[in-house]
């Protein structure tokens, strides 16, 4: 008898929400070119004098990193982005910019009965961006979350939405 293997593919986002408190949620709009999440592993090689090779290798961090790229210019987004703050149609950007910590939800399109959500518990948006101003697309704001520790141990969580 052939084993039925269901396949749950992730594809494309669906929408990028921030939170002060995890229960009101923004929704920052349209992106264009996905989401990267990257995580990293920092370690500690034990090398002794006895061997070219390491004896051990200790980890001893694990970066993680949230880069989406947001298409809607709203002036909330590009305060955001650039680490400033909105007023009516007006965003104004500090000398020194400190960041701001949100809570980051991304929430990926269904596609066969799989939709996924990555909640960012404690997300520190760094405030450093770029618009690359063309004639040939529309500009899109990059946004950089660095992702803090939650207290829990669990700083990120992947769901599948049923």
């Amino acid at each position: 008898m052939a084993e039925i293997r269901e396949t749950f593919l992730v594809f494309s986002v669906n929408k990028v929400e921030v939170s002060d408190d995890g229960e009101n949620w923004t929704d920052l709009g349209v992106t264009k070119g996905g989401a990267t999440f990257t995580q990293s592993t920092e370690t500690l090689d034990i090398n002794s004098d006895q061997n070219s090779d390491p004896e051990a290798s200790i980890p001893t961090a694990s970066p993680k990193t949230v880069r989406l790229n947001l298409l809607d210019a709203k002036p909330s987004n590009l305060a955001l982005a650039f680490g400033g703050t909105a007023n009516t149609n007006t965003v104004s950007i500090p000398k020194l910019v400190t960041g701001t910590t949100k809570q980051v939800r991304i929430t990926t399109r269904a596609i066969n009965s799989a939709q996924y959500e990555i909640h960012i518990k404690k997300g520190f948006i760094t405030g450093e961006s770029e618009i690359a101003l063309s004639n040939t697309d529309a500009v899109v704001i990059p946004i950089t979350v660095e992702v803090l520790d939650s207290g829990d141990g669990y700083p990120v969580v992947i769901k599948k939405i049923e």
